[in-house]
């Protein structure tokens, strides 16, 4: 028999987690580009994306074999007719005539012109490969609506993103260790316990007020009745409500696009907001609310987050958590932030005021978290003293939780935690 951990990796599979495939890292590699490009595809096809490279390549090879095989054509051409001009010239020479007249024709002749200009044009082609053989290599996945071509430009669908966000998860799942929880839906959603439509016999240690009177008595009832007519009832006549434990989860990631971000950060960080939401559309009335911040805060769609320019500028970490507090003010769900960050704060409503005052307003904004019963969570991707010292205030206070983990360890960090808060909310909430 297979091991605990290969029946869970079975069971997410079984749930459209997409196998790997070139096109998959074709399309991660294109969702990773900071300039998706035709110009920049071009350059990154000579060293990467070696499924795009091969595809580009046969379009390459073949455009160059209908390009020789119209350059040849043309060539002969264009040797008739110099061939013909040659047999002309001799008869007039040979009649003693003047040749003045023919060699104007000749040399003012539009067609002969127009066909030596392209055999020049066409002896020139590079035969690497072109923008034009990279988009015909990217045609199957603009007709399986996964990209968009624009101009020059590409960009990931929302059909693309939800591929990715699988392939995502299945890699960082492949990844995780130290965790055996798989996941655990269950039979009707909401919020709280909830007595669901199904009963069963009785067993000892039930609670009374889940016997289902109405299906006891009517158990009794089918029974022969003793004397004078009385309905008796036996133990077994006894039904009890199922429980059903109903589970909902908002769950805020708040990512820092300021300019330190850059490079496999940022990357790290698309791919945990696309996994995340995959992960938690297991359970439908769970939520993700996705927010970037710099000096500004805004909201995006999970599945735009493939596409986007990162803004960059300095970190206002206090402006972020209240824009998520705000936001799910109204949600009755348990709610919890992953604040993804590779610096110190260092703003307040768009403006520099330095580490220290920054600091103490995301202390309070913090404490607002702790009223309000929202879990506080930030990664920090770096390790500098500003961070360090950043995380022992909050800690002393016992204001949230700090991880310092490298960007290709953020998904892993992310989904195991969020497994265990949904494994924790499970138990906390059967009865």
């Amino acid at each position: 028999m297979g091991s605990k951990r290969d029946l869970e990796m079975s069971a997410l599979c079984d749930r459209c987690t997409a196998c790997e495939s070139e096109d998959d890292k074709t399309l991660y590699d294109l969702a990773h580009m900071d300039d998706k490009s035709m110009s920049s595809l071009v350059n990154e096809c000579k060293y990467n994306m070696k499924g795009l490279q091969e595809k580009a390549w046969e379009y390459a090879q073949r455009r160059m074999e209908e390009a020789t095989a119209g350059l040849e054509g043309k060539k002969e051409k264009l040797r008739e007719m110099k061939e013909g001009f040659a047999y002309r010239l001799l008869e007039q020479l040979e009649g003693g005539k003047d040749i003045d007249g023919l060699m104007d024709e000749y040399l003012s002749d539009q067609s002969r012109r127009e066909l030596e200009e392209k055999l020049s044009m066409m002896s020139g082609l590079d035969e690497g490969i072109q923008s034009e053989d990279i988009k015909s290599g990217l045609q199957e996945y603009v007709d399986k609506n996964l990209i968009e071509i624009d101009g020059d430009g590409i960009r990931i669908t929302p059909k693309g993103c939800n591929r990715l966000a699988k392939y995502v998860l299945k890699k960082i799942w492949e990844n995780l260790s130290g965790i055996h929880t798989g996941i655990n839906p269950t039979r009707e959603e909401g919020f709280g316990v909830s007595h669901g439509f199904s009963n069963r016999q009785y067993e000892h240690g039930d609670e009374f007020d889940r016997i289902d009177m109405e299906s006891t008595l009517m158990r009794a009832m089918e029974r022969p009745r003793g004397g004078e007519g009385r309905i008796e009832f036996d133990e077994e006549d006894i039904r009890v409500r199922e429980t059903h434990v109903d589970t909902k989860l908002c769950v805020g990631l708040i990512v820092d696009e300021s300019g330190s971000m850059s490079g496999d950060k940022i990357h790290a960080a698309m791919d945990i907001s696309a996994a995340l939401s995959e992960l938690m559309s297991r359970n439908s009335r769970d939520k993700m609310k996705l927010f970037l911040f710099s000096n500004q805060v805004r909201e995006v769609p999970y599945w735009d987050v493939m596409n986007i320019n990162f803004a960059g500028g300095t970190t206002d970490i206090k402006s972020a958590l209240k824009r998520f507090r705000t936001s799910v003010a109204h949600e009755s769900a348990d709610k919890q932030v992953y604040l993804i960050t590779d610096t110190e704060p260092n703003s307040e409503e768009g403006k520099y005021v330095g580490f220290e005052k920054a600091a103490l307003g995301v202390i309070k904004e913090a404490q607002a978290y702790q009223r309000e019963g929202i879990t506080l969570n930030i990664i920090m991707l770096d390790n500098t003293p500003h961070l360090r010292e950043f995380a022992t205030l909050l800690a002393r206070r016992n204001l949230g939780r700090v991880f310092f983990a490298e960007p290709k360890e953020l998904g892993r960090v992310i989904v195991e935690d969020y497994l265990r808060a949904k494994k924790k909310q499970k138990l906390k909430r059967v009865r």
